[in-house]
């Protein structure tokens, strides 16, 4: 016997019902806003996020196709920007000096317009200058592009440049002087102010920029050039303002502007500023990484420049935040936003701080809301569509669905494809809402509107996240309405998107068909979600619902079914779904085999490790059978029987997963798709997971019944470890125990009194038992 260290077991269990699975703040967001105007891309990073910086494995071209433009300006039309690129951006540089030196250009790179006119004698000055700078992208910086910076190394360490070497064969003033043609000038300029950047020869740098790049110059050079000289420049607030002339001018420095840009210099910034269009830029670089509401910035910022491409974006960052506050506690199991600003508010009064932060939400969603509709009137095109769908968003995000339909109807038809999108998904929130859910139409046009945003997915990643929330909100709508099996397979739906972040759903596995059902469905809903499996004229909805999450094997259903009808007392139900199976399913399939392999009819917790043997033979059919045949004889032998069943289908017995498919909740991470299966499993056969009320009722049974002394000595011990483990089902403090300490009761009085002679006390008699009634 073993019952003071069983007792330390169930207040580690408890603990670790504290720490389960959990994946990313930023997976589990929630955000449906992703309208988009031309322009954005550069932005990507700066899309709010739980994480430092939005993830994206996208970069800017726009830069790199502006020079390969300026390079087919200047040798002729006939050349194609295509080929500029290969060489400047996709050729290694040694792969070009080799074919070079070997005279082999011609055919290593056949058919490349831009060899063929850099290999014309009147451009042998071109092609001196893309050998020169190849070669110092070869013997410099390995890992980076000449004329740009898309790759520059951050851990880049000054003097790597092998500075003798390069001044034996390479003279740059020099060669800037003797280069006649301005374009080529620049070009060695720019090379020049590079190689001084990276060699910390600061003033080199400046002078370089001043002399050739500070004048109006329409290359792509001149925003390059003046990234590196803002970085040469000790005077911060300068540094600022110069970074937002290469913020507001280039695209493939956007990024590496805001690593740079030094925060809490906003007023001396601005001070320097020369109109308001640049005013407007560098109050935009301050609002990019502010987590917090900042309706304040974007008043400015419309104030300054009203059809800035940066205050829309502002404007949708503010959304998504209001997205995350409100949303994502919603339709979540975390119950949190993923970016809080005062986490130890949550945890001190979770349902308090929850309230005031939503109240406090939407407070600031209807002054976000009432701005927008009052500028909304003076914007026009693009703009407009952009503020009226953000418009439209917040409506929905406060559940004024109505306003959310006016305004979604008032996008233009001509708004571009991502508005036009945003459009498709704010119409499916107006249907969710609205429409019967249970209407054929209303499905297929629900249908519609998904796929519209699903054949997008594939040249904007970013939007997995649109469709994991919006099919998690509309997983909610159908489970409000009754509709647990399109509830639960638009759920899957929703996990599936979710960016490939749960494993399981990367891998298919038994329970991830049946997670969301163990939680939320009946018999009759697992009876029509096998219905649906079966069926073969499904609805385009249906079928899209179906895809990829309905299960591959009926059986898995049937088991589900199975064990819902035991969790709810129907043996009967239990015993004609479970025969219904393969018999060899339980061999087969999940953890069955792992975790049903002891004689359940052996009660675990008076059992030494030793003891216990892991090869049963266990067949769910035939264990029902026999539970059905025992409560049929209702003999003492046979409720002794039932009970030790009983108490090995608890989660303290050897037989749990006969009633659950986790052990316990909180402990892994299928709890933290479906949630919490705590209350859930309290009600499994009427109390008895948790608190073995069914097991003690037939050991209460056996020892009323029994005329044998060591069966009742058997049901006394065994009623007295189920008052034990009822009275620690939940972890209580030291107090609460001083108030309500655990009494022994008169069973276990009796096991070491009326039964002390019995085989069964002999066995289980110990020290630490006896204890309990001294």
């Amino acid at each position: 016997m073993r019952a003071f260290s069983s007792l330390l077991l169930v207040l580690s269990v408890q603990f670790s019902f504290a720490c389960g699975w959990q994946v990313s703040p930023e997976t589990s967001r929630l955000a449906l806003f992703k309208a988009q105007r031309e322009g954005f891309f550069k932005l990507t990073p700066f899309y709010y996020s739980a994480d430092y910086y939005y993830s994206t494995n996208t970069v800017s071209g726009v830069d790199q196709e502006k020079n390969c433009l300026e390079w087919k300006k200047k040798l002729g039309n006939n050349i194609n920007t295509d080929d500029v690129h290969i060489i400047l951006y996709e050729t290694d540089s040694e792969q070009f000096q080799t074919a070079f030196e070997n005279k082999t250009l011609k055919t290593v790179f056949a058919k490349n317009t831009f060899v063929d006119a850099l290999l014309l004698s009147k451009n042998k000055t071109f092609l001196d200058y893309i050998l020169l700078a190849k070669k110092l992208e070869y013997n410099n910086l390995q890992d980076t592009k000449w004329e740009s910076w898309g790759q520059i190394r951050s851990n880049w360490q000054s003097g790597s440049y092998n500075s003798n070497e390069l001044k034996d064969n390479f003279d740059f003033e020099k060669k800037i002087k003797s280069s006649k043609d301005t374009f080529l000038k620049l070009r060695y300029a720019f090379l020049a102010l590079r190689y001084y950047f990276y060699t910390q020869q600061k003033q080199d740098v400046i002078q370089l920029y001043n002399t050739y790049f500070a004048s109006e110059s329409n290359t792509i050079l001149k925003p390059w050039a003046l990234y590196y000289n803002a970085l040469c420049i000790d005077n911060l607030p300068l540094q600022n303002y110069l970074l937002s002339k290469v913020f507001n001018s280039c695209e493939e420095k956007s990024f590496a502007v805001l690593q740079h840009y030094n925060w809490k210099l906003t007023n001396e910034t601005l001070a320097l500023a020369q109109n308001d269009e640049e005013r407007s830029v560098i109050l935009a670089i301050e609002s990019l990484r502010n987590p917090a509401p900042d309706l304040k910035s974007i008043k400015e910022i419309y104030e300054l420049s009203p059809n800035s491409l940066f205050l829309s974006f502002l404007i949708g960052r503010e959304v998504n935040k209001l997205e995350d506050w409100i949303f994502t506690p919603q339709y979540t199991n975390d119950g949190t936003p993923s970016v809080t600003f005062s986490s130890t508010d949550w945890y001190e009064n979770y349902a308090k701080a929850k309230e005031e932060n939503f109240n406090k939400d939407i407070l600031y969603l209807r002054e976000l809301e009432y701005f927008l509709i009052s500028i909304r009137k003076q914007t026009s095109g693009e703009q407009k569509d952009y503020i009226t769908a953000a418009i439209a968003q917040l409506c929905f995000i406060d559940d004024q669905v109505d306003e959310g339909k006016k305004y979604t109807n008032l996008i233009s038809d001509k708004a571009n494809a991502s508005i036009q999108m945003q459009k498709n998904i704010q119409l499916a929130l107006v249907s969710l809402k609205q429409d019967d859910l249970k209407d054929e139409k209303v499905q297929n046009q629900l249908y519609t509107y998904f796929n519209s945003v699903e054949n997008l997915v594939e040249t904007d990643h970013g939007l997995f996240k649109n469709l994991y929330s919006l099919y998690r909100i509309a997983s909610s709508d159908f489970y409000k309405k009754g509709d647990v099996v399109t509830a639960g397979l638009l759920s899957m739906k929703s996990d599936i998107k979710n960016e490939g972040e749960y494993s399981a759903y990367n891998n298919p596995y038994f329970f991830s068909y049946i997670g969301y059902f163990d939680r939320n469905a009946s018999v009759k809903d697992i009876d029509l979600l096998m219905a649906l499996q079966q069926k073969t004229n499904k609805t385009p909805f249906e079928k899209y619902i179906c895809s990829g999450t309905i299960a591959p094997n009926s059986n898995y259903y049937k088991d589900l079914k199975g064990t819902i009808a035991f969790r709810n007392n129907n043996l009967e139900l239990a015993y004609e779904t479970f025969s219904s199976m393969p018999q060899d399913f339980w061999e087969k399939n999940y953890e069955y085999k792992m975790y049903l392999n002891e004689n359940p009819f052996t009660p675990k917790i008076l059992q030494k490790q030793e003891e216990r043997k892991f090869d049963y033979h266990f067949n769910k059919t035939d264990f029902i059978a026999k539970l059905i045949q025992l409560k049929k004889q209702n003999t003492a032998s046979s409720n002794l029987q039932l009970a030790h069943a009983y108490f090995n289908v608890s989660y303290l017995g050897n037989s749990w997963m006969m009633t659950s498919y986790d052990w316990s909740s909180g402990a892994s991470y299928t709890d933290y798709f479906y949630g919490d299966n705590t209350e859930n499993e309290k009600k499994y056969q009427n109390g008895n997971y948790y608190n073995l009320k069914m097991a003690k009722m037939y050991y209460e049974k056996a020892l009323k019944m029994s005329k044998n002394s060591n069966e009742k000595a058997m049901a006394s011990l065994m009623i007295f470890e189920c008052n034990y483990y009822n009275h620690y089902a939940e972890l209580i403090t030291e107090e609460e125990e001083a108030k309500n300490p655990f009494k022994a009761g008169k069973e276990l009085v009796n096991f070491y009194s009326i039964y002390k002679t019995t085989p069964t006390f002999k066995k289980y008699n110990c020290p630490l038992l006896k204890s309990f009634i001294n």
